[in-house]
C-alpha cells in the first residue's frame, strides 16, 4: 500500500512540476510559429487597449507581467482563424481615437550578406519600440489569476468578430502591415 501511495505522489508531483516549469519558460510562441503569424496571408489589427503580457526584465532577467499595447495577427485557415498577439511598448503619439500612430522609414540595409538577394525592405526607424518582440498566445484568467496560453487560439469567423469588437481592434492599412511584417521577419532572422 505504501508503494502505491508513494508512486501516486511521485506521478502527481511530476505533473505539478511540469506545469510550473512550462509557465515560467514559455513566454512566446516558437520562432516557427511566430513566422506563420508574419506570413503574407496573416492580417494585422491594432487595439487601442492594453493587455497583460509576460516579459523578461533586462536588469535581472526576472519574469513579470506588464500591460502593453499589441497587434493581433490573424491567420485564416480554412473556415477558422489562428490568433496571436504581438505586444509593443508605448508610442510617441496617438490618434483621436486613442490608437497608437505607427510611422516608419524604409531603407534597404542588411546585416547578413547571405539574405541580401531576397531584397527584404528593412524599417530602421519606427515610432514604437518592440522590446519583447515575439508572437504570444494571449492570456486566460482563471479564478482571478492570469495564465499565458500554451498555444494560439483557433476561432470561427463569428468568434473572431466578437474578439475584434471586444478588443476595439482595427485593421492596419496595407502599407503599414506590409512593412511591419517585413521588419518583424528581419528581426527574427537577425536577432542573435
Amino acid at each position: 500500500m505504501k508503494k502505491i501511495i508513494l508512486m501516486l505522489i511521485f506521478i502527481l508531483g511530476s505533473f505539478v512540476f511540469a506545469e510550473t516549469a512550462g509557465n515560467e519558460t514559455e513566454l512566446f510562441l516558437s520562432p516557427n510559429e511566430t513566422k506563420i503569424f508574419l506570413s503574407p496571408n496573416a492580417q494585422f489589427y491594432i487595439s487601442n487597449q492594453k493587455e497583460w503580457f509576460l516579459g523578461i526584465t533586462p536588469d535581472d532577467s526576472s519574469i513579470e507581467w506588464e500591460k502593453k499595447y499589441y497587434f493581433i495577427s490573424i491567420l485564416p485557415v480554412g473556415k477558422n482563424y489562428k490568433i496571436a498577439y504581438i505586444p509593443f511598448d508605448e508610442t510617441k503619439s496617438y490618434d483621436k481615437e486613442g490608437y497608437p500612430i505607427l510611422t516608419h522609414r524604409i531603407t534597404r540595409k542588411y546585416t547578413q550578406k547571405t539574405r541580401k538577394e531576397e531584397n527584404i525592405p528593412v524599417a530602421v526607424s519606427y515610432s514604437f519600440d518592440n522590446t519583447f518582440f515575439g508572437a504570444h498566445p494571449g492570456i486566460e484568467i482563471k479564478k482571478g489569476k492570469r495564465y499565458e496560453r500554451k498555444s494560439y487560439q483557433v476561432l470561427s469567423e463569428n468568434e473572431l468578430n466578437i474578439l475584434l469588437k471586444s478588443r476595439n481592434a482595427k485593421r492596419l492599412d496595407s502599407t503599414t502591415e506590409k512593412y511591419l511584417k517585413a521588419w518583424a521577419t528581419w528581426l527574427i532572422y537577425n536577432a542573435g
